[in-house]
């Protein structure tokens, strides 16, 4: 990871938010990393105290959640719910039975957060981060059975694996360390037990579409001489683009939505 980031021109936007001595600081990077660990002892509190709300579950999300069933059974199954929000969620609570999924979860997030939000921009960076959490969540939707339940950032984390990479070759970086991190973690992704593998390529497909409209614009933007007018409407061509992955993202989940039924999942 130290390799990538060294080989990566230091050409980069000028920090919005500094310290006093003038040096970047990832605000977002930081407040996603303290949020999530927030939930995370907020979980432990659900369990502690008798009466607090039970974060992990109603957090963790399950394709029951978004499933034709959640809106045809409700009335017998109570606690079957129709939560979409939980696909993003999830992203927040971790496992309570294993505190290094949290701990490896936000050590990458610092990792390559920090060089990804300086590149691109505080907004871009989290939109970036929710779409690929959104996307993993619509991976495991269509590839994870039904019933199963998935919890973690990892999806929103190999979406910017994606981004850092896309970066990187956008930037004529040496890519091959990258490369290499990645196909290790998805090859424990596929190997290792208890492991959403289907989270996880979601969350890497969606940070790679979800990048090439930021990457895009920028590349327009250094070969051209740029004026506020042309910045402005480079700006809106990437919100744009973003805005059109999370709607292919709600039309994939519409039509997850459809695929699992009251009868089939009564059968099981």
């Amino acid at each position: 990871m130290r390799e990538h980031q060294r080989a990566l021109p230091r050409e980069q936007r000028a920090p919005k938010f500094t310290d006093r001595h003038g040096r970047a600081v990832p605000l977002a990077t930081y407040i996603i990393i303290g949020l999530t660990t927030l939930v995370y002892g907020l979980q432990w509190v659900g369990q502690l105290i008798p009466g607090f709300p039970d974060v992990y579950n109603l957090f963790l999300y399950s394709p029951l959640h978004t499933s034709q069933a959640a809106l045809e059974l409700h009335e017998f199954v109570p606690w079957l719910d129709f939560e979409p929000w939980r696909m993003l969620t999830s992203a927040l609570v971790h496992s309570m039975g294993s505190p290094i999924h949290l701990v490896l979860n936000m050590a990458v997030l610092w990792m390559i957060g920090r060089q990804i939000e300086q590149f691109l921009g505080a907004a871009k960076f989290v939109a970036i981060y929710v779409l690929s959490a959104f996307g993993g969540a619509v991976a495991v939707l269509f590839l994870a059975a039904p019933e199963s339940a998935v919890v973690g950032a990892s999806g929103a984390v190999y979406g910017l694996f994606a981004a850092l990479w896309m970066i990187g070759r956008r930037m004529g970086a040496d890519t091959r360390g990258i490369t290499i991190l990645i196909v290790i973690n998805f090859a424990f992704s596929f190997l290792g037990a208890g492991i959403s593998w289907q989270g996880h390529l979601g969350g890497f497909l969606t940070g790679l579409g979800a990048s090439v409209p930021a990457l895009m614009a920028d590349r327009k933007q250094r070969d051209r001489a740029t004026t506020p007018e042309t910045r402005k409407s480079l700006n809106r061509r990437t919100w744009g683009g973003l805005v059109i992955v999370a709607i292919v993202l709600v039309a994939l989940t519409v039509v997850g939505t459809l695929l699992i039924d009251a009868e089939s999942l009564l059968a099981r």
